[in-house]
Order: C-alpha cells, then sequence, then structure tokens
C-alpha cells in the first residue's frame, strides 16, 4: 500500500506539470491517452463505492461548533438563536436542548431553562430517571438532569428538585456529590431537619455543610452537636457569621483560598439567609458561639498557625475527609462547644 501511494503521489504531481496529450511524444501518445481512461475508470469506481457522507451528521456538528463558539466567547443571544436553530432542526437531540437550557439559565431565563432541561431530560431517559440509561458519570444527560433541579430549585419547585438532586447524589456521589448538599438544604427548608441532617453528614465539611449542620443540630434540640459545627464552620470561613450576624469580620481568615473568602460567604448568605432566619434562636445560638471568649481565642490561634499550614498542604486538601481536624484537634473543640452549651444554659 505504501507503494502504491507513492506511485500515485508521483503521477499526480507529473500529471500537474502537463497541459494537454500534446506534451507527449507521438508514439507514446496514445498509450498514455489510454492510461488516463483507465485511471479515470478505475477512479470513478472507487469513488462511488465510498459510503456516502452523512449530511445530518455534519450538519449537526456545524451547528454544535457554531454554539459552542458562541457560548465560549460570551455571546449568548447568538449562542440562544443558534441553539433554538439546532432543536427545531434536532428536536430529539437531547444535547442541544440541555445547552439551551444552560444559555437561558445564564440569561436568567428560569422557565426557558427549566422547559429546555426538562425536554432534554425526556429524550434522554424517557418515561422516568433510571441510572441504567446512563453510561458513565460523566454522560452530558446527568448535566440535564442537575440543570433542570437547579432550576425548579430556584423556581421554588421543592419536591421535584430534591428528587432530582437525591437521585444524582445517591446514583453518582462521585460526580454529584454537591446535589446531595443541595437536597439537604431542600428538605432544611421544607422542615424535614432530620433528612436534612441526613445529607449534611453525607458529604465533605466545607463551610456551607459544617454551618447548616450546626443549624440543624440545634433545630434538634442538640446543643453539644451544634456547637461543635458551628466553631468548625467560624474556622472554616468567619465571614460567614459575620455577614449572618451583621457584623464586620475583623479576624483574618482561617482557611486561604476560596473556601474561606468573603465571595463565598457573600453566596452562601445569599442562598441560606431565609434558612436561618425562619428558625427561631438561630441567630442568638450562633452570637453566642461566635463570642464566647475560648472560641474567639481558638479563631485567633487558628489564623496565625493553622492558615500556614493549610496554606502548605493546598486548597485541594481542604475539602477532603477530616481536613478540620488538621487544624484543629476534636477534643479542643469539643470542650469549647461545652463552655458554650454551659453559657446558654446559664
Amino acid at each position: 500500500m505504501k507503494v502504491l501511494l507513492e506511485l500515485l503521489g508521483d503521477t499526480s504531481r507529473v500529471l500537474e506539470s502537463v497541459e494537454d496529450l500534446g506534451d507527449f511524444r507521438p508514439d507514446s501518445r496514445e498509450r498514455v491517452r489510454e492510461l488516463l481512461v483507465q485511471l479515470r475508470t478505475e477512479a470513478d469506481r472507487i469513488l462511488s463505492s465510498e459510503p456516502a457522507v452523512d449530511s445530518p451528521k455534519r450538519e449537526r456538528e456545524e451547528y454544535f461548533q457554531r454554539a459552542l463558539e458562541a457560548i465560549s466567547s460570551g455571546a449568548y443571544e447568538i449562542a440562544r438563536g443558534v441553539l433554538e436553530d439546532s432543536v427545531a432542526r434536532f428536536p430529539e437531540d437531547f444535547e442541544f436542548w440541555s445547552y439551551l437550557g444552560l444559555i437561558a439559565w445564564e440569561q436568567g431565563d428560569l422557565e426557558g431553562a427549566e422547559a429546555a432541561y426538562h425536554r432534554a431530560e425526556e429524550i434522554a431517559f424517557g418515561d422516568g430517571l433510571d441510572p441504567v440509561e446512563v453510561e458513565s458519570a460523566g454522560d452530558p444527560a446527568l448535566r440535564a438532569v442537575e440543570g433542570r433541579a437547579l432550576s425548579l430549585y430556584k423556581m421554588g419547585e421543592l419536591e421535584r428538585a430534591v428528587q432530582r438532586f437525591e437521585w444524582l447524589g445517591k446514583n453518582f456521589p462521585d460526580q454529584y456529590v454537591g446535589c446531595t448538599y443541595l437536597a439537604g438544604e431542600i428538605h432544611h427548608l421544607r422542615g424535614f431537619i432530620d433528612e436534612a441532617l441526613r445529607c449534611y453528614e453525607q458529604v465533605p465539611a466545607e463551610p456551607a455543610v459544617l454551618y447548616n449542620r450546626g443549624l440543624a443540630h440545634f433545630e434538634l434540640g442538640q446543643l453539644q452537636e451544634g456547637a461543635e459545627s458551628l466553631i468548625q464552620a467560624f474556622v472554616s470561613n468567619v465571614h460567614v457569621a459575620a455577614s449572618l450576624l451583621g457584623r464586620y469580620a475583623y479576624q483574618r481568615p482561617c482557611t486561604p483560598g476560596y473556601l474561606g473568602s468573603e465571595s463565598y460567604a457573600e453566596e452562601f448568605a445569599t442562598a441560606c439567609r431565609k434558612l436561618w432566619h425562619q428558625a427561631p434562636g438561630s441567630l442568638h445560638f450562633m452570637e453566642v458561639c461566635f463570642d464566647h471568649h475560648l472560641v474567639q481565642r481558638h479563631l485567633e490561634a487558628c489564623s496565625e498557625q493553622g492558615g500556614a499550614m493549610l496554606l502548605q498542604v493546598g486548597d485541594g486538601q481542604m475539602e477532603g475527609e477530616g481536613w478540620l481536624e488538621e487544624l484543629q484537634g476534636e477534643g479542643t473543640v469539643s470542650q469549647m462547644a461545652g463552655r458554650v452549651v454551659m453559657r446558654l444554659r446559664s
């Protein structure tokens, strides 16, 4: 095959320099003509046997490429137009519907996002969600389910949202562990505190989890556990407490990176302020924990020593199990929580 390719390449280069048969010597002209006719015949035969180009497939790829280019450049109006044309041309293509949901979400069109994600989910799963139909945890169909759950949550459709968050977290825990947390948040909002706590205890101990876990323990009357969780939460992000209590966070954060930042605190406070304000006595409980002199001393020590230690291990380690134990001893936190509870009851 290699020799054949080389011969065909050489022949093509020679023929490029030929204007017509008159360029050949008279004694070889007829033979060249016969060879060219034969080459044309064989070329037509081989090319005619080639499978026809899948025009719809090529058209789909062109739509997809145009949409992705518009999305990557932030041209959401253009992307939405392309995707609307795409779903009109390929109405059973769940990926186009899913991307249309993403663009609607980015534009703040929750109803449009939910409708598009809903259609993507219907195409991908039919009558109901079934993990058997998912090829892998990276299957794009799962993003449609997550997108719809988020849209439903923002729209206040909590029951349908929590069903999807629970399904994702249960069946694909490594990739969708955040959905288990969000399921807990919804259970919490709906007043199902035990269910909320069950979800919180299944996910890594980042600030949002610790704060809401502390709140859940408080609402269940488990003050010791609630205080322990809140003390850990203060260490993980002190700005959240400052925001919810309406104070200026004068302490240096104990935790470096995004998880310990004011930006994270603002996002959490926006999402969960209602949760905290609807629980009678919750902010007073947080305030008593936060203002206790042992807790304040602990926060100062953690900001001086723990921050440097966490910077050495890297922000990525802060989301793993046990990262708080690297910063503060379990016994120390338990003792401080006990003192806080004594003050509450005095």
